[in-house]
């Protein structure tokens, strides 16, 4: 890691955040008397705390029910309890209680059922076995998966049992899928090959338009990564041309942020993007491993996270999703006084979690 992206680490963003100041650096890190949990919170003090980390996610032994000691004494212990981890963790998404993560290392997608405490992997096998998954996309109303396969060079739809049902590219379609959004009956994918987006019919798959080209002027891609449907605009992480570019939905260039750099505001190497209901646009910033926030306007409020050894870490850091849907599930992690609005995921390729979870909300303390 670079000294100078360290020292960054201290520096305060001049920034208004849209309900506070904003500032970044390391987290927060409140230690309760010892009966009591240690609570981790961006930005650092005098800054009111936005973020709460809340726990991680890498292998079976995170979540997965531990069998009784009774359970044991009747069925025997001969059999050895196989541990599953999360190998290279890329895009991320929640629904219905359910985490599903590309799992580039394992060829497929991890399923972690936080109701049934139960880790699953999906598109193993059949015609819909997986070889690269990058990015996924799950369309709430339909309740199907959606899933870039840069090595397949397909997007290939899925029941949310991992059963395959469609199958998006054909002949030469797409060079290399890196990310799938969707808006009513049209899928976007992002092609990082081909440096666009290439927008097709969900039902007969033909290509309908494309987006952006070759290039590195006002509307033109070089080798995007990830792209983020939100409010009629699609958001590109235009990660050899060190930006993030917005859209209309029909292709029209709207606006565009970011440069090459070192200090926050700037972009090295811009992979995942999220926007949530206020505008806020996430991304992230894998060489450095930092999350940059910034608002509707492209203004920075934010950079947080590091890398490092310990759980809250983010290491060569990749995806990244929203979900408003799902707070409840981790509330015996939030700290009292600290009022969730919603969960931000991260995920790792390296380090001691894969997939990181945290709240974003206010603090009455």
């Amino acid at each position: 890691m670079n000294v100078g992206i360290r020292a960054i680490s201290a520096v305060i963003v001049l920034a208004v955040f849209l309900l506070g100041a904003g500032c970044g650096g390391g987290p927060n890190v409140k230690t309760a008397p010892a009966e009591e949990k240690e609570y981790i919170f961006y930005p650092p003090p005098p800054n009111p705390p936005r973020y709460q980390y809340l726990t991680s996610f890498y292998s079976t032994k995170d979540f997965v029910k531990k069998k009784s000691k009774f359970f044991k004494f009747i069925a025997g212990e001969d059999k050895k309890e196989v541990q599953r981890i999360i190998r290279k963790a890329y895009g991320v998404d929640m629904y219905d209680g359910i985490i599903y993560v590309c799992d580039i290392g394992a060829g497929g997608v991890v399923k972690i059922n936080l109701k049934a405490r139960r880790f699953d992997l999906l598109g193993v096998s059949g015609r819909g076995k997986l070889l690269k998954p990058v990015n996924l996309l799950i369309d709430r109303k339909e309740k199907l998966l959606y899933v870039a396969d840069i090595v397949r060079k397909q997007v290939i739809c899925y029941t949310l049992d991992g059963k395959a049902r469609k199958f998006y590219g054909q002949q030469d379609q797409f060079a290399g899928p890196t990310d799938v959004d969707h808006d009513e009956d049209k899928l976007f994918v992002c092609d990082v090959n081909k440096h666009q987006v290439i927008v097709i019919d969900k039902k007969d798959g033909k290509t309908l338009y494309t987006i952006g080209e070759p290039g590195s002027k006002e509307g033109q891609l070089f080798h995007p990564t990830n792209i983020c449907i939100h409010d009629g605009r699609l958001y590109v992480s235009d990660t050899t041309n060190f930006r993030v570019q917005v859209f209309d939905l029909a292709g029209k260039f709207l606006a565009s942020f970011g440069q090459a750099g070192r200090v926050p505001g700037t972009f090295a190497r811009n992979k995942g993007i999220a926007v949530d209901k206020e505008g806020r646009i996430y991304v992230v910033e894998s060489k450095y491993d930092k999350v940059q926030v910034f608002d509707r306007d492209f203004r920075l409020l934010l950079f947080m996270f590091d890398p490092g050894n310990e759980k809250h870490n983010i290491n060569l850091a990749a995806g990244i999703a929203i979900d408003y849907d799902n707070v409840d599930y981790f509330k015996e992690y939030i700290s009292p006084g600290f009022h969730a609005e919603y969960l931000l995921f991260v995920t790792s390729y390296f380090g001691k979690s894969r997939v990181n979870v945290y709240a974003f909300g206010t603090s009455s303390k």
